[in-house]
């Protein structure tokens, strides 16, 4: 099956700045330039993109930050796409690689639901996600009505990101906007994985430490009936992700900068009912991420279609 004939749900990408207040403002601009040319310069763009990260995870780090020279680079690589995120690049990014669908994660208080919903109108392949701003407490008050009215408004999951939003997995507040949100069977997507994405002094924005495996799963085990998927599965914490959760049948994965060596572990561990594509775009190539995918599946059809379309399909209730 060719990528034109094939149908294709990229679970987990982003629109907009998820980084600073009015990250909203990006995303209608028009005449941003293309990300990777941000990339470029040392002729790596097949490295520095949804691949470097992806080769990167063949070295067995087990759980430990690479070191810090890389993490910096990649930081500033990933801000640099961050500040380009708008709804034109990611239109481009769809025509080249022929997903048709793309599932769009908001991080309040910088993207919301609302500017999701906004970009679903004007393009019809993005389905857009919640968040929550924790610190909104008038909002904390009625998630019940918030979320009955956006899931009727087209919210197709929710999105949760402990380090950029700076609160734990544990934290009462995320666990009762997943029991407000949990009601409508619909998946929670949070990130995973520790890492950084401010520089300097803003580093006190950001605990990287909450994205650690340990507190994820004490959250699937508390609500067993909601689908969660784990974004990235794992980052560089996949080996803790292969060896603890698999045995809890409300968890998915997603395949966002892993490599083909991971994903097939991934499908071992999980069953590839349970493995979901995702390309992180802005901050990873869908191009690559496919590739990353079909290397895993090794030419087997059924798998593929399970990976790229199906397990999503059934998760979002498309």
């Amino acid at each position: 099956m060719t990528d034109k004939e094939r149908s294709i749900i990229d679970v987990h990408t982003h629109l907009g700045d998820i980084l600073y207040d009015d990250g909203c403002g990006i995303i209608h601009q028009q005449g941003l330039p293309d990300r990777n040319l941000f990339d470029t310069g040392f002729k790596l763009r097949n490295v520095l993109d949804a691949g470097w990260y992806a080769g990167l995870l063949k070295y067995k780090h087990k759980g430990d930050q690479p070191p810090e020279f890389i993490r910096e680079w990649g930081t500033y690589s990933n801000r640099q796409r961050n500040f380009v995120a708008s709804l034109e690049n990611m239109q481009k990014s769809l025509d080249a690689s022929r997903v048709q669908y793309t599932c769009c994660l908001p991080i309040p208080p910088y993207v919301t639901f609302e500017n999701m919903r906004e970009a679903a109108l004007v393009d019809s392949r993005v389905i857009p996600f919640t968040g929550i701003d924790f610190s909104d407490e008038i909002m904390m008050r009625d998630l019940e009505n918030i979320f009955s009215r956006q899931v009727h408004e087209g919210a197709r999951g929710m999105k949760i990101h402990p380090i950029v939003q700076n609160i734990s997995l544990q934290d009462h507040r995320v666990r009762n906007a997943v029991k407000f949100f949990g009601v409508h069977g619909l998946p929670v997507l949070f990130h995973s994985g520790v890492t950084s994405y401010y520089h300097g002094a803003e580093k006190v924005k950001q605990q990287p430490r909450y994205g650690n495996i340990s507190d994820a799963e004490d959250l699937v085990i508390h609500f067993p009936s909601v689908p969660f998927i784990v974004g990235h599965a794992g980052g560089i914490e996949v080996d803790e992700v292969i060896e603890k959760l698999p045995r809890y049948d409300n968890v998915f994965v997603d395949t966002s900068f892993q490599s083909p060596e991971h994903i097939t572990a991934l499908v071992h561990a999980f069953g590839s009912e349970r493995v979901l594509f995702a390309s992180d775009w802005p901050y990873g190539d869908r191009k690559k991420s496919i590739q990353m995918v079909r290397e895993a599946c090794k030419g087997n059809s059924e798998m593929e279609e399970r990976i790229f379309f199906s397990n999503s399909a059934r998760l979002l209730k498309m």
